[in-house]
């Protein structure tokens, strides 16, 4: 009995260890000190090195998953603005516009039902080809007889658009998710429900026999 209750207490602080780095940012805990470590050992003193270094690395995992997790979401939009200046460069700007727009929707709803830590990680560099794009895009538009004005809105529209767009295409994707998640919770009580209700009949009738049946 006392070493459940030991390892119930070590659980427990395990637990509390574990909301207490959620104040910490991520590159806190990767670089967390010798100091700092000491100090939050202290404050559990129940847990053995090898128990904090396992919720540490937890806590560690967890944010990075997290920053994966958002950062997923944005590769559709680099992909698009990609897309969208490739085609430009290729033939023009309304088919790169048609293009890009595509390219856009139809990532955003494969992005939330699909996820990848592995391909984040080589499609979050994506990113940094963004800038030459628009910079590439600029110089496309102004050689082929664009003015200022409208070199810039067709950049500006190409950056903010992109956004603005894949918010919209992520919201009914998100609704059906959302949605099934109900139905899914829904049916869940219903057949737990469902499950005690036989055993509920069976005493009530064994209450209702008299004495002596």
């Amino acid at each position: 009995m006392t070493e459940k209750r030991a390892t119930d207490d070590a659980l427990s602080q395990g637990r509390q260890l574990a909301g207490r780095l959620l104040d910490f940012k991520l590159g806190e805990l990767e670089k967390l000190g010798s100091e700092e470590r000491q100090k939050l050992m202290a404050e559990f003193p129940l847990l053995t090195e090898a128990q904090f270094q396992d919720v540490l690395r937890q806590s560690i995992d967890a944010q990075r998953y997290q920053r994966e997790r958002v950062g997923w979401q944005a590769v559709p939009h680099d992909v698009a603005v990609l897309v969208t200046v490739a085609v430009t460069a290729l033939v023009d700007l309304r088919a790169g516009a048609v293009a890009g727009i595509a390219t856009l929707v139809l990532l955003e709803s494969l992005f939330q039902f699909y996820f990848d830590r592995r391909l984040y990680r080589i499609l979050s560099a994506l990113v940094w080809l963004t800038y030459p794009a628009y910079v590439l895009m600029t110089y496309l538009l102004r050689r082929r007889g664009y003015g200022i004005p409208q070199t810039a809105t067709a950049v500006l529209l190409t950056w903010v658009g992109t956004f603005l767009l894949g918010m919209l295409a992520r919201l009914p994707v998100r609704l059906i998710l959302e949605a099934s998640a109900r139905s899914k919770a829904q049916l869940a009580q219903r057949q737990q429900a469902e499950s005690a209700k036989p055993a509920s009949v069976e005493q009530a009738s064994k209450h209702k026999k008299k004495p002596g049946e």
